[in-house]
């Protein structure tokens, strides 16, 4: 009998393995769509008028915080810029402060989760508190590192155009890794999904009627809306599944090594939010797990300050792999942005919460 449901609990693992390896590929997938819809679609006109609306960098913050807070998933928003970015729609300078935005947009989750104990006053004064302690970080990354950014720029630039510390070292880093940010790089993961990209985009295409000419898609507005409207299905229904099977297989031991192994130190607690938020690809997930816990009184917010803070650092991961598909160094490189925002946060903030 035992071992009866050992088979069936490792029969069930290997299904999830192999679920959340095509949803996956699905997202890598989605992102490789959009990427290509927006560069066959778009002409230097329209992309000039994208430039110039995020042109401000506080217009494009608060794009960043709209988008986010609308759909609740940074990790999606942060997809979508680097399709744009990939695709040339949208410039790596102009998208650096929507991907701040991401941050603060999906921090709202976090807070609806806390009116679920109303009813207990004294919890909900606890919960709402550590709901809003991922508010109050990701804020307060952005009024520093935001200035920071468009000062860095003004005082300190190349050929008269204004970069900033993120998107200076964010290119020297992609330089390492794939060479200068005009040029085109081979990623071994673009392959998996370059040839149904373009065999589904061709179809649709067919399906509409639009020619193909010398492989090239004469594109129309009702075409780009099908596409965007697939490429988009496709990227949250994978997010949502690739979610859904970690949680089922993390969440029943999540409460069983909280005390023992986690939120004992700070170091392991932080550690514990970056790999649970690559786990499941979403930092609203992660923060309103223990959202409940501090309202019951079962954790403290110092307890869950560097957890929160490491799953701001785990959710850029997605960025990362959605780069990696769009065979531009420039999407590379606002990825890498995302990551050294969120690390250059801890670093620097981390010592205010004393």
């Amino acid at each position: 009998m035992i071992d009866n449901k050992k088979q069936e609990e490792n029969s069930s693992l290997i299904l999830r393995v192999i679920g959340m390896l095509f949803f996956l590929w699905l997202f890598l997938l989605s992102i490789k769509l959009l990427g290509g819809t927006f560069k066959h679609y778009f002409s230097a006109d329209t992309a000039d008028l994208i430039k110039n609306a995020t042109d401000n960098p506080f217009v494009s913050l608060f794009i960043g915080i709209l988008a986010t807070a609308v759909i609740q998933s940074s990790s999606s928003t942060t997809s979508i810029i680097v399709a744009f970015v990939g695709a040339g729609t949208l410039s790596l300078h102009n998208a650096i402060p929507m991907i701040m935005g991401a941050n603060i947009g999906t921090s709202i989750t976090g807070i609806l989760v806390s009116f679920g104990q109303m009813r207990n006053k004294m919890e909900f004064n606890r919960s709402f508190s550590a709901a809003i302690v991922h508010d109050y970080f990701n804020w307060f990354a952005v009024i520093v590192f935001l200035p920071l950014e468009i000062i860095s720029g003004m005082l300190w630039k190349e050929n008269g155009v204004a970069k900033g510390i993120l998107e200076r070292s964010s290119e020297f880093l992609t330089s390492i890794f794939v060479g200068t940010s005009g040029v085109k790089f081979s990623s071994p993961l673009d392959t998996v999904v370059k040839p149904i990209a373009h065999y589904m985009e061709n179809f649709v295409a067919n399906l509409m009627g639009n020619q193909i000419l010398e492989d090239n898609i004469q594109y129309d507005g009702a075409l780009l809306a099908i596409m965007v409207i697939l490429s988009l299905a496709l990227l949250f229904v994978a997010l949502n599944y690739m979610s859904s099977i970690m949680k089922k297989v993390l969440i029943g031991k999540f409460e069983k090594i909280i005390h023992k192994y986690v939120f004992n130190r700070a170091t392991t607690a932080l550690l514990f939010g970056i790999l649970f938020t690559v786990s499941v690809q979403s930092s609203s997930i992660t923060i309103s797990l223990v959202v409940p816990l501090v309202g019951a009184g079962i954790l403290s917010m110092e307890q869950i300050f560097p957890y929160a803070v490491g799953a701001n650092i785990g959710t850029t991961i997605t960025g990362i792999l959605a780069a990696l598909v769009t065979g531009n160094a420039s999407g590379i490189s606002i990825a890498i942005v995302h990551t050294l925002f969120n690390v250059f946060a801890a670093i620097g903030l981390s010592p205010l919460k004393a």
